[in-house]
């Protein structure tokens, strides 16, 4: 077997694809501790077998749902085969599929386990122990106690099953060889066992035996019940007709006099209907001069509210005209006395300002003197600053001069303005009071002519003209034709019933008539009859007196069958307990027997397991040391395995000597001796031949010396197998091997592999 082809997708820290071909020979598989080597060479067995070392939802990527792959690729024989197991949904439901040279051959988990084990000749517990070799698993071999080693060794060669199966069969024997005891002791006694089921079964017979007279009497008991309850029905079926017939007879009762009634109420409904007709007759004149009363009456109404309206309107004289010339001339006045006032105040905000410049430039000219020059031109002042004193003084006097005049007239400019606005005001007082006086006549005069051009249109339209007090007498016409008029109405709508009723009428006579002949035919059939409801009771007392004496006779019976029924079980549960004796009796012979039996059974399996374990270490030895030999060039005679403790022990020169005198190199070449030869004899016993070999870290923290024997040798298992895949952590293996695998973290619990020699 030759692995040619792995690919990976979201297994385990391979969550990106991974389409890997696995070069033939001895191959390195290198990288940091924790990146993922042992995962890549677990997913072989997870594809081809459906085994894991943890929990199947574990084997897709964590913290992704998307589909897990994994195939292997592998020839065998000539033969180019492919297995792929899928992992999909929630559930991590798993589906397995077998191909041989391109062609699907199973499907299905079982039947793809089924197939690959048909190719290689072994199981998943076979394939792991000849196939895959750990450090910790050589190591063992010549460090740890022989008792442990012994039980490494046995479970390696899948002889381990064979403790078990010895094991249970002497807990077997064991447990049945003690049943056995205890059974016998509670064995019963047949003799008891058989005279209590001859006393049973004679008070039994006597049981039955009473029962028979019990149930004649009862039989004849249930004759006279029948009698009496043939009677009693009769009756009773005669006393039910004349129940019905007299219920039926209280039912046409009610209906004829129901019928009555409403024969009596349509009669009455008829003549007061007649009576209305006879009203409507004589209303009808009154009620047809309703409309012409009521025109008339509306057209007085509306000439003596005109009339009323003429005469509450009164228009009075003609207000003069407003004076609008007068109000405008006033406001021009007003608004030219405003003007002037601003004028003048301006001037005088002016004159103020030239009086304020003019003394602070007088508060200057106080700071100068003749010996100082002139502010403004620079020039010595000299005798000239007299006059500029001078003149600073006569400014200021002209100032206030002219602030003086302008104030004076600012107050009289003011008066005259506030005059002007007053007369202003009052004249535009006077103005709308005029104006409004004017509307409002108007308004009167307007409201005045409507009124007499209604009270014109109100007598145009009465023909003849009204007389004085019409208006109240056509008030009284109409409210009496009105009046006539909702009766002829109300007549109207309840002579629509009229001939309704009267056919209503006619059939309640007729009702009421078949009410009267049913009436009759039921109280004919009722004397017919002739039923006496004292006959019924007689018979109905006689009938619960049998029933009651056929009751008692029953209970007689059935307690005497109960008693019988009750004596036959007891019989027949002393048969049973008879009968469960002897077969107890029968029974512990067969348990003795099986209890021999199966300590016979534990004797042979404790002799096959030491025949095949005497056998299996001789085999080992002779295959370990062929190996050894190889190994070291045959530089040792011998190299011998225990084959009660499975120690190992090289011969040199003729001696035999313990690991513990020999270097390192030759340790670890006789532990993987030894774990060669188990994988080899695996696959005897189990009749596949693999020729794949999987070392996991067996470099350890080898010395540089001890690395190169190690590598030496896995190039000489070459010849041995077809493909020897090596795990280390040791980056410079691959400088040491014709092929490698690297396997690298790309993030956090991500990783990919590549092969980086070849």
């Amino acid at each position: 077997m030759q692995l040619t082809r792995l690919y990976l997708r979201n297994y385990r820290v391979y969550e990106d694809e991974l389409d890997l071909a696995l070069p033939p020979g001895l191959v390195g598989i290198y990288g940091a501790n924790g990146t993922g080597k042992s995962y890549l060479l677990e997913s072989v067995l997870w594809t081809l077998f459906g085994r894991t070392r943890t929990d199947k939802r574990d084997v897709r990527t964590s913290g992704v749902n998307a589909e897990c792959v994994t195939e292997v690729e592998f020839e065998h024989e000539g033969h180019l085969y492919l297995v792929r197991r899928t992992i999909t949904g929630v559930n991590s439901t798993v589906k397995a599929e077998a191909h041989a040279d391109r062609l699907q051959v199973a499907e299905g988990i079982t039947d793809t386990r089924t197939y690959v084990h048909s190719i290689l000749g072994m199981d998943d517990a076979a394939f792991r122990a000849s196939v895959f070799a750990e450090q910790k698993q050589l190591t063992a071999f010549s460090l740890q106690a022989p008792n442990e080693r012994k039980k490494l060794v046995l479970q390696l060669l899948g002889i381990t099953p064979l403790d078990a199966a010895r094991d249970l069969v002497r807990k077997d024997a064991r447990l049945t060889q003690e049943q056995f005891k205890r059974t016998r002791e509670l064995l019963p006694d047949l003799t008891g066992l058989e005279a209590a089921a001859v006393d049973a079964e004679q008070r039994a017979l006597t049981a039955e035996a009473a029962v028979a007279p019990l149930e004649h009497e009862l039989a004849d008991f249930r004759k006279r019940l029948e009698a009496a309850q043939t009677r009693a029905d009769d009756l009773d079926g005669v006393g039910r007709e004349y129940e019905s017939l007299t219920a039926e007879g209280r039912g046409v009762r009610a209906e004829h006099d129901r019928a009555a009634q409403r024969v009596a109420a349509l009669a009455e409904e008829v003549a007061a209907l007649d009576a209305g007709a006879a009203r409507l007759v004589s209303l009808e004149p009154d009620a047809a001069g309703l409309s012409a009363a009521e025109t008339r009456l509306r057209l007085v109404e509306a000439l003596t509210e005109a009339e009323r309206k003429v005469a509450q309107l009164t228009v009075g004289d003609e207000p003069p005209p407003a004076d609008d010339a007068g109000h405008d001339a006033a406001r021009a006045a007003a608004d030219d006395a405003r003007e002037a006032l601003a004028d003048v105040g301006g001037r005088l905000s002016a004159a103020v300002a030239d009086a304020s410049r003019a003394r602070d430039a007088v508060d200057r000219s106080k700071e100068l003197s003749g010996e100082a020059d002139c502010p403004v031109c620079g020039q010595a002042l000299g005798d000239a600053f007299e006059q500029v004193q001078a003149h600073r003084e006569a400014e200021v006097a002209q100032a206030e001069e002219r602030t003086r005049t302008l104030q004076s007239e600012r107050v009289a400019l003011a008066a005259t303005a506030e005059a002007a606005e007053a007369r202003a005001r009052e004249l535009a007082a006077e103005l709308k009071a005029a104006q409004q006086a004017r509307t409002v006549w108007e308004k009167r005069r307007d409201k005045h002519v409507e009124a007499e051009a209604a009270r014109a249109e109100a007598l145009t339209r009465l023909d003849p003209p009204p007389v004085d007090g019409e208006e109240e007498g056509l008030a009284a016409e109409v409210a009496r034709r009105r009046q006539a008029a909702e009766e002829c109405r109300r007549l109207e709508g309840r002579l629509e019933r009229r001939s309704t009723a009267r056919q209503e009428l006619e059939s309640e006579r007729e009702r009421l008539a078949g009410a009267a002949g049913r009436l009759e035919t039921l109280r004919e059939k009722v004397r017919a009859l002739a039923f006496k409801p004292d006959d019924l009771v007689v018979a109905r007392a006689a009938r619960a007196e049998a029933a009651a004496a056929a009751d008692e006779a029953s209970s007689r019976a059935q307690a005497a069958q109960l008693e019988a029924t009750q004596a036959r079980a007891q019989a027949q549960a002393a048969a049973d307990r008879l009968a469960d004796g002897r077969a107890q009796h029968e029974r512990i012979v067969e348990v003795g027997e099986e209890a021999r039996h199966l300590g016979r059974t534990a004797e042979l399996m404790g002799t096959f397991r030491n025949t095949v374990v005497g056998t299996v270490g001789p085999r080992l030895s002779a295959q370990a040391a062929e190996l050894f030999a190889e190994l070291t060039d045959h530089e040792y005679d011998d190299l011998q395995v225990d084959p009660e403790t499975y120690e190992i022990r090289i011969v040199d020169r003729g001696v035999e000597y313990g690991m513990d005198r020999f270097s390192g190199s030759e340790t670890d070449l006789a532990n993987l001796a030894l774990r060669v030869a188990i994988s080899e004899h695996v696959r005897f016993q189990s009749g596949g031949a693999v020729g794949l070999l999987v070392l996991d870290e067996v470099f350890g923290s080898l010395d540089p010396d001890r690395k190169a024997r190690m590598l030496m040798a896995l190039e000489r298992l070459r010849g041995r197998f077809r493909q020897v895949l090596v795990v280390t952590h040791d980056a410079d293996i691959k400088e040491e091997l014709p092929h490698a695998i690297e396997v690298v973290e790309t993030t956090p619990r991500r990783a990919t592999a590549r092969v980086v020699a070849g």
